[in-house]
């Protein structure tokens, strides 16, 4: 009998992941994107974390750099989507960035819930290094709410990345260097009952810019 600690390692080959997610998922990056990265072409865009790459299906013309640890994901991203981004098989870390220059995104897609604090805190250090002036970070992740059901609190539970939060404690780890956060936690996202936590992070000088998008929605 297959049990769901073989399943989740069975996602570590990126087509089942793939095929997972778009199981799962529905059409919820399309809805990431279009609510919270909102992208323009021509922008330079990293992406921490970036899996097989399945977001640049639903971004314009970037300069795209993913980037991830596992082998397998990266081979898969490069295969599929060739020229259209950079992808790269390491750690971010100072070096790197120095490499690659500066974005006016930063993606952390499902990532620090697999990070203890001090590994989420150096990711965050990250980002706004690599943030241009304005710019923003977006982050996605698991979260426990009050009140959740028992069914969405399980799955957290068996969520591969095992430190799943709530909203105050990643806004904590989030403050310490972006002070200027916006939060949104929902729980319509994919098939499953399931609560999402989005954080985009401003750097210090896109409060203006923010303030500007929200009148041209209004």
């Amino acid at each position: 009998m297959t049990s769901f600690l073989d399943i989740r390692n069975a996602l570590g080959a990126a087509t089942v992941y793939r095929r997972f997610q778009h199981f799962v998922s529905g059409n919820h990056y399309a809805r990431f994107v279009d609510d919270y990265l909102r992208p323009e072409a021509g922008q330079r865009i990293l992406d921490i974390g970036c899996g097989p790459a399945a977001i640049l299906e639903y971004l314009p013309d970037v300069e795209y750099v993913g980037v991830d640890i596992s082998p397998k994901y990266i081979d898969f991203a490069r295969r599929r989507y060739g020229n259209r981004g950079q992808f790269h098989c390491r750690r971010v870390c100072e070096t790197s960035l120095n490499e690659w220059g500066t974005f006016v995104l930063v993606i952390a897609h499902g990532i620090v819930h697999h990070l203890d604090d001090n590994e989420a805190s150096h990711l965050f250090q990250l980002a706004i290094t690599a943030l241009n002036h304005p710019g923003r970070l977006v982050t996605l992740d698991g979260c426990f709410v009050e009140g959740q059901s028992r069914v969405a609190r399980q799955l957290l539970v068996w969520d591969r990345g095992q430190h799943v939060r709530n909203e105050h404690s990643y806004r904590q780890l989030a403050q310490a260097f972006f002070p200027d956060i916006a939060v949104d936690v929902r729980s319509d996202l994919i098939r499953l009952p399931y609560t999402h936590i989005i954080m985009q992070c401003y750097a210090s000088s896109a409060i203006a810019e923010r303030a500007t998008t929200r009148a041209h929605a209004a």
